[in-house]
């Protein structure tokens, strides 16, 4: 009869009591890319549970969970894979009686993500190609916000966003959170982008010949306020002279103007050449036929500048026009670049 020390019978035992106990547990479940933990501390609200739906067009315009309220609420969300983009449908919590602006506002609150977080909206100024806004940085720096404020329309197709990589980084770590708030436009002349033939400028008759001012906000991106005012037969001559007050921190942007004539011809130009001084731009121009003349006020734009224009809710500017029954002396405005 063999015999087996007590000792290591037991411990075999304990080796195989060991490996049922293991194999008799479940594989723990990875978390999931909606609802893993981001590490990090949010914005301070909470924005509720994480969810990756809202990847199409079709669904942001037909699913309820793709609704961005516009009440500054955040959500967050994970761009999570390859060429992920996320899409949402802003929606007014109450009726819009009057012009407004949505601000949309999204970033990582981590120190480093390899997402170049990019922000895309369709507005109906531009509906060939969405307004976009990137935050490139390097991947050993903190990333920043980007932000929009784009005008508020009624048509759904004209309230939508995507959030994506610029490229193809993803980060299934940590999520980002986006946020939409509806802001009454400081501009009360809206809207009066091109192709609305735009505000009239009211002239009252002087010893000269006539003058008339108006206002007006650069304070969405792309935005280019019209203005028109007829031209007797009888003048000779045409001045404008647009100012702005300093602006701390300095506006995104260099304010321009354009002078039409009735035919469409640009017969003056001019822009500010410092973005951090108060705008004085002047021009003037002969009368060259009488009928409707046009401004357009707009943030200067260089060749090399392949993207929208920022606005400034701040950018309040002031434009008068003079009307003269004398030759014009000559152009007295600042050259542009």
């Amino acid at each position: 009869m063999l015999w087996i020390p007590r000792w290591r019978t037991g411990g075999r035992l304990l080796l195989l009591t060991g490996w049922l106990t293991a194999c008799s547990d479940p594989e723990p479940t990875p978390p999931d890319a909606g609802t893993q933990d981001a590490g990090t501390d949010d914005a301070g609200t909470d924005a509720g549970p994480l969810t990756d739906a809202c990847n199409s067009r079709e669904e942001a315009l037909t699913l309820s969970e793709c609704v961005l309220p516009l009440d500054n609420t955040p959500r967050q969300a994970f761009l999570g894979a390859t060429y992920d983009s996320d899409w949402y449908r802003v929606e007014a919590v109450a009726p819009v009686t009057q012009p407004a602006i949505i601000r949309l506002r999204a970033g990582y609150a981590v120190p480093q993500t390899p997402v170049n977080l990019t922000l895309d909206a369709w507005v109906p100024f531009t509906p060939a190609r969405p307004t976009s806004r990137v935050n490139r940085h390097a991947p050993s720096a903190a990333p920043g916000p980007v932000e929009l404020l784009i005008p508020y329309a009624e048509e759904a197709d004209f309230r939508l966003l995507t959030l994506r990589d610029d490229t193809t980084a993803f980060d299934t770590q940590s999520p980002y959170t986006v946020q939409a708030e509806l802001l009454p436009d400081p501009d009360g002349h809206e809207p009066n982008n091109l192709p609305i033939p735009g505000t009239a400028i009211p002239l009252t008759a002087t010893a000269e010949g006539a003058s008339g001012t108006s206002t007006g906000v650069l304070a969405t991106e792309g935005d280019v306020d019209c203005f028109w005012f007829e031209v007797p037969a009888s003048t000779r001559s045409i001045s404008v002279h647009l100012t702005a007050e300093a602006f701390s921190p300095e506006l995104p942007f260099r304010f321009s103007y354009l002078l039409l004539t009735p035919e469409g011809g640009i017969p003056a130009r001019q822009t500010a050449q410092d973005p951090s001084a108060a705008t004085d731009l002047r021009s003037t121009t002969p009368a060259s036929s009488a009928g409707r003349w046009k401004v357009w006020v707009q943030a200067y734009k260089g060749l090399d500048q392949d993207f929208v224009m920022p606005g400034d809710l701040r950018s309040r500017y002031t434009l008068e026009v003079r009307l003269s029954d004398t030759e014009a002396p000559g152009d007295a405005g600042t050259p542009s670049p």
